[in-house]
This record gives structure tokens, sequence and C-alpha cells, in this order.
């Protein structure tokens, strides 16, 4: 097996791999249909107000990772992760949260955070250090 690298993926070539990305970012979309478009987290991408990070093994890109640097009202910088999608999870989050911590450490971030964190997630984060900050619920009116 080869060696899975983990690349950030500049603005300008966020088309280059969109035809690898995009039906790993519906994957993501699907479980979040009202909260989430592809061609919006493609347009922010474009437009380099998010960060794209891929997990590729040769060419074949197997997992993607969505960035977003926020300022909070308290003046704390945070790196959000709002969209992980792909496969082989086991083989690259290690490696990922090295690299990512370094990229939101460049940016001057005190915190990395994940949005919509899945249940199940929870178990695998936990072991990574990672703990629960904000539940989010919702009621149809």
């Amino acid at each position: 097996m080869s060696e899975l690298l983990i690349t950030a993926i500049p603005q300008n070539l966020v088309e280059v791999v969109w035809e690898q990305v995009q039906p790993l970012i519906e994957r993501v979309v699907n479980k979040a249909p009202d909260d989430l478009s592809v061609w919006a987290i493609k347009k922010r991408l474009v437009d380099g107000q998010t960060m794209l990070i891929a997990i590729s093994e040769g060419s074949k890109i197997v997992a993607v990772n969505v960035l977003s640097l926020e300022d909070l009202d308290s003046g704390k910088k945070v790196l959000v992760i709002p969209i992980t999608a792909g496969d082989r999870m086991a083989e690259w989050m290690d490696d990922f949260f090295e690299v990512v911590t370094k990229i939101a450490k460049d940016f001057g971030c005190e915190e990395l955070r994940g949005m919509s964190v899945r249940k199940g997630w929870m178990r695998i984060l936990k072991e990574r250090g990672w703990v629960e900050n904000h539940t989010v619920v919702k009621c149809k009116i």
C-alpha cells in the first residue's frame, strides 16, 4: 500500500481537483441538505474564504477537509473544520491533526474546532484530546 499524502490545495487549483472532491463533499451535504450546498462550499474554496485539505494516494483523492479561520467576539482565533469527508480515516487522522495544528498555530489560532460532529465521531476524537463544546438542537416549526 502506498503512503497517503496530506496536501493543502491552493485556491487557484480547487477547480483542477474539484471533479474528485465533489463526490466526497456531496456525501456530507447529503447528511445535512438543509444546512449545506455543494455550490456554496465550492464558491468559498475558490474565493479563498475557506481552505481545502486533500488526503490522496497517488493521484486519487481519498478524503478531504475544509478549514475556516474564525475570529470570535472574545478576540480568540480558532481554526474550524466544518467538513470532513472520505475514506480510510484511521490511516490519516493523526497525521492530519498534526498538519492542521501547525496551520492553526501559523494563523495565530488558539484552538481547533469541529462543526456538526456526529456522536460516533466523538469516540474517535476524545482519544485525541477533543471535548464536546456545544450541542446544536433544532425544532421544525
